[in-house]
């Protein structure tokens, strides 16, 4: 078997602390998207605003592989 090229490190304090920042977004829009109805059209924008922290959170495993 050959050897992994790309071993786990341990994560940058950078990278870590902008995945806590997206968490926090993630968590308020979780909020949010349970106190407005889902008929109001800020649901849909605040939905938007979760997909989109949630697609930059998916983005850090491959960061964090490129700044090695």
């Amino acid at each position: 078997m050959a050897a992994d090229p790309h071993p786990p490190t341990e994560e940058s304090p950078l990278l870590h602390q902008f995945k806590n920042h997206l968490a926090i977004v993630v968590g308020f829009c979780d909020l949010l998207l349970h106190e407005i109805a889902d008929a109001d059209p800020k649901h849909a924008d605040v939905a938007e605003m979760r997909k989109a922290a949630e697609a930059a959170m998916a983005l850090l495993p491959e960061l964090s592989r490129r700044l090695r």
